[in-house]
């Protein structure tokens, strides 16, 4: 793992093709400023969890979205909740090399439309869409 301080996370963002500027100030802001940031290189067989989000009217088709978090996850930890819907934990295996953002999850107010907000203080990783096929999904996962 490499320090990245917040000019050096944007950079590492932007190099992975987060655009516009903007978005790269969105996934800043979901972490905490005040603690570390790390350049993460992940490896074929490292284990990432994602909380997806169900089927519901607004979101017939659940997808897999950009933010990970790592055994241990939980869905105050990463400031997110279950909303209308709810969630479900799965599991993720890294089949390909890549480097993502790492770092402690902010603590968000609650946005019941986007379904996020909570105490956060846990790791989690940012893994840009350019390396959405660097990972492959294991099936859902036993919460702790």
């Amino acid at each position: 793992m490499h320090s990245l301080n917040p000019t050096t996370a944007a950079e590492l963002l932007a190099s992975q093709g987060v655009q516009p500027a903007s978005e790269v100030v969105k996934v800043l802001s979901g972490f905490d400023s005040s603690k570390p940031m790390y350049k993460h290189d992940f490896w074929p067989g490292d284990t990432l969890y994602q909380y997806i989000r169900l089927a519901s009217v607004a979101n017939p088709v659940p997808t897999r979205g950009s933010w990970f978090g790592i055994a241990g996850i939980t869905t105050r930890g990463v400031a997110i909740f279950a909303g209308v819907a709810g969630r479900t934990l799965h599991r993720f295996e890294v089949a390909h090399p890549f480097s993502a953002l790492e770092g402690t999850a902010a603590r968000l107010p609650i946005d019941w439309q986007n379904e996020i907000g909570g105490p956060g203080g846990a790791s989690q990783v940012f893994v840009p869409r350019m390396y959405s096929g660097h990972i492959r999904s294991l099936g859902p996962a036993e919460g702790w």
